[in-house]
């Protein structure tokens, strides 16, 4: 199995396990194991959705980095993934509104899902120099 395909794997796995979270209905009742105590901190709900979205950005920057053509590799590419990843959790709250009865439709989440996968991309451009072969020249 290549890398790439392994990492084409962990992409649609992660699309997956978002939406499954973003489904899953809210009991409403305060709780008191350690899932409901990290729920309650401020802001907590915004910080999960970041790091969601802000993951999913992540791994496919990776995996177009893992592709052979110079395109998947371009500004306009990067560009087309955070249009996605943005586009994705707004499709969630609407999905979330309509179908899933028990959570809302929260435009701080969106702006959250949309803050994360923005803040993948300077992650990535500053993490991408150490993930890369290196290849010492003789």
């Amino acid at each position: 199995m290549t890398n790439s395909f392994k990492t084409l794997v962990w992409v649609i796995f992660e699309f997956v396990l978002i939406f499954i979270l973003l489904i899953m209905p809210s009991s409403g009742e305060p709780g008191k194991g350690i899932v409901s105590f990290i729920l309650s901190l401020p802001f907590a709900d915004k910080v999960i959705h970041m790091g969601l979205f802000g993951s999913l950005a992540l791994s496919i920057f990776f995996y177009l980095e893992q592709l052979s053509g110079i395109w998947f590799k371009s500004i306009r590419a990067k560009a087309l993934i955070l249009i996605l990843c943005i586009l994705y959790g707004i499709g969630m709250e609407f999905y979330q509104k309509y179908f899933v009865p028990s959570r809302g439709f929260e435009v701080a989440d969106m702006l959250a899902d949309a803050i994360g996968a923005l803040l993948a991309l300077p992650f990535f451009n500053w993490v991408r120099p150490y993930t890369q072969s290196k290849v010492k020249s003789f």
